[in-house]
C-alpha cells in the first residue's frame, strides 16, 4: 500500500458548459446556470428550472468521450506512444445509465404498433429493438475502455449521488494495492424526464435558486454533467516525464442506513466517512484547509452535514472555509462527486475557493464559514470533498498538494 496516487489530467462538462476555462467567469463570479428546461416538459410539474448544458449533442456516450478525451490530453497521454500503459488502465465510471434510450426503448416494447418503421430500425437491431443491454451503466465504463485500448476490468457504480466519487476511491485503491498504474474514473449524468419527473413529484426541488446552507432554501435543482480523471502511481507519472496536478492522499466511504432518501439528522454516517479519509490519508483535521460540501440546499441536508463536519473537526471547523458549488451547477446526480473532484482540483491550484452563492442570510445550527461573501483567496494545501445518497451513502476524497518524499 505504498504507492502514492496522483492526478495527472482531466476532462469536466457542467451545465456552465465543457471545460473548465468558464469557471473564472461562473463559479469564481458566483453565478448560476440554472434556467427553464428545454428538453423535458414540465408543463404539469412543480419545479421548472435546471441546469441543461450548451454542450451537443447530450448523450452519455458524447459526454463520455468528450471528457476522456480532454484528460488523457490533460494528462499528456497518447494512445499510440502510451498504448501499454493504457492497456493496463482500470476504467471505473458512477452513471445509472442512459434514461433517454432506456425510456425510448421501453416505449417500443410497449407501444411498437405507434413507432414509425424508421424508429424501429435504428441501431440496425433485427426487428427494430434497441438493444437495452447498451444502455445499462456498465456498457459506458465499456465504451471508456474500448476509447483508451484498456484491458482491464471496467466497472460502473450506480449508487446514486455518491457514484463517481466511489468510482474514483475504487480507482485509488486498485493503483495504491499495485494492480495497475493507471486509472480513468468518474462519473456522467443527462437530466432526463424519469428522474426529474421522481424528484419533482417528491417535492424535493427548488423554485427558483438552490441556496445551500441558508435560510430561505426550498430545495436542490438538477442537470447536466460529466468528469473523468486520470489517475496514476507517482512511479508511472514520473517515468514517462508527466507533472501531476495533485495527489489523492485518501478517501472514505460509509452507509448510515437511516433511510431511504433522508440523511441521518445527526451527520454520524457522513463524519465515519470524512474520518476514514483523514486515517487513510494520515493526516490530522487540523491539516484541511478547505472543504467542498455535498451541500445540495434542501432543509434536511445541510443541517445534518454541517454537524457531521462539527463532529469531525471540533472547535476548528471555525477556521475551515466551507463551499457548496451545488448553488451555482447544481445536483449533478451520478456525476457530481467527480465533477467536484475537479472543482476542487481546480481550487487547490488557483489558491482560490469558491463561494456558495445565492445565500440569503443565517439560520440558527448553520453557522460554518460557507464562504458567502465571493470567491476567497487562500493558500490551499489540502482540500476535501463530499458527497452524500440515498440510502443513507457517504463518501469524502482528500486531495493534496505535492510534497517531498
Amino acid at each position: 500500500m505504498s504507492n502514492r496516487v496522483v492526478v495527472t489530467g482531466y476532462g469536466v462538462i457542467t451545465p456552465f458548459g465543457p471545460g473548465t476555462a468558464r469557471f473564472a467567469e461562473t463559479l469564481y463570479q458566483g453565478k448560476h446556470a440554472f434556467k427553464d428546461i428545454t428538453s423535458i416538459d414540465t408543463t404539469n410539474s412543480y419545479a421548472k428550472r435546471g441546469g441543461e448544458t450548451d454542450m451537443q449533442p447530450r448523450t452519455y456516450r458524447d459526454f463520455a468521450a468528450y471528457c476522456t478525451d480532454a484528460a488523457l490530453e490533460m494528462a499528456g497521454l497518447d494512445r499510440e506512444r502510451h498504448a501499454s500503459l493504457l492497456r493496463g488502465a482500470v476504467v471505473a465510471v458512477g452513471n445509472l445509465g442512459d434514461g433517454a434510450e432506456l425510456e425510448a426503448f421501453y416505449r417500443e416494447q410497449t407501444q411498437p404498433e405507434q413507432q414509425s418503421q424508421a424508429e424501429l430500425a435504428r441501431d440496425g437491431q433485427e426487428g427494430g429493438r434497441l438493444a437495452v443491454l447498451e444502455r445499462n451503466p456498465f456498457s459506458h465504463a465499456d465504451d471508456i475502455g474500448e476509447r483508451i485500448g484498456s484491458q482491464m476490468p471496467k466497472v460502473s457504480f450506480t449508487n446514486a449521488c455518491i457514484a463517481s466519487a466511489n468510482a474514483i476511491g475504487y480507482a485509488y485503491d486498485q493503483l495504491k494495492k499495485g494492480r495497475a498504474s493507471c486509472a480513468l474514473a468518474g462519473g456522467l449524468n443527462v437530466l432526463h424526464p424519469l428522474v426529474f419527473y421522481n424528484f419533482d413529484s417528491s417535492r424535493a426541488m427548488a423554485d427558483d435558486v438552490v441556496r445551500p446552507f441558508s435560510q430561505g432554501r426550498t430545495g436542490l435543482l438538477i442537470g447536466d454533467g460529466a468528469a473523468m480523471l486520470v489517475l496514476e502511481t507517482m512511479e508511472s507519472a514520473l517515468k514517462r516525464g508527466a507533472r501531476p496536478i495533485a495527489e489523492l492522499v485518501g478517501w472514505g466511504i460509509s452507509s448510515d442506513g437511516h433511510h431511504v432518501t433522508q440523511p441521518d439528522p445527526t451527520g454520524n454516517g457522513l463524519a465515519r466517512s470524512m474520518r476514514m479519509a483523514l486515517n487513510r490519508a494520515g493526516i490530522s483535521p487540523e491539516e484541511v484547509d478547505y472543504i467542498n460540501a455535498h451541500g445540495t440546499g434542501t432543509p434536511l441536508n445541510d443541517r445534518g452535514e454541517t454537524k457531521a463536519m462539527k463532529q469531525v473537526f471540533g472547535s476548528h471547523m471555525a477556521d475551515i472555509p466551507v463551499s457548496s458549488t451545488k448553488s451555482m451547477t447544481g445536483h449533478m446526480l451520478e456525476a457530481t462527486g467527480a465533477v467536484e473532484a475537479v472543482i476542487s482540483l481546480e481550487a487547490l491550484q488557483r489558491n482560490l475557493i469558491p463561494p456558495t452563492a445565492n445565500y440569503l442570510g443565517a439560520e440558527e445550527g448553520l453557522d460554518l464559514d460557507y464562504v458567502v461573501e465571493g470567491a476567497r483567496s487562500k493558500e490551499l494545501h489540502t482540500v476535501m470533498s463530499n458527497s452524500s445518497a440515498f440510502g443513507g451513502n457517504n463518501c469524502t476524497l482528500i486531495f493534496r498538494k505535492l510534497r517531498e518524499g
